[in-house]
């Protein structure tokens, strides 16, 4: 019998969703670096990439349990989709979380001119 690190990843998904976890290490231990470097290139902040790559190894087991993974010979791209996936949810996340609402004010603050020392236009004509 094959050791597991001789086995191709489908090989070892299919392994680990029958129990073997041991597979799923081998597995981990195969495209960590890869994946984790992929993050932390997009992010630049090191607790946000442990995050991120948390998540994503907890989705790949999840559908793996789940049985919900298909087999198409590229491993290593869907885990990289994932990452990439939690990637763009966290900047949208993010940038919904940044937006500064008008809406609670009855005084409108943004375009209040009594408020400001001018427009762009005045600026400009000046």
């Amino acid at each position: 019998m094959k050791t597991l690190r001789m086995m191709t990843d489908e090989e070892l998904v299919v392994l680990y969703a029958e129990g073997n976890n041991a597979a799923f290490d081998v597995l981990l231990n195969r495209y960590k670096s890869s994946i984790h470097s992929y993050i932390y290139f997009i992010v630049r902040n090191k607790d946000l990439t442990e995050d991120i790559f948390q998540e994503t190894f907890v989705k790949v087991i999840m559908t793996i349990k789940q049985g919900r993974y298909t087999e198409n010979g590229k491993f290593k791209a869907w885990i990289t989709r994932i990452a990439h996936n939690l990637i763009i949810d966290n900047f949208r996340q993010e940038r919904s979380e940044n937006t500064v609402s008008n809406d609670e004010v009855e005084v409108d603050l943004f375009n209040n001119i009594k408020l400001c020392d001018g427009t762009i236009e005045d600026n400009i004509v000046r």
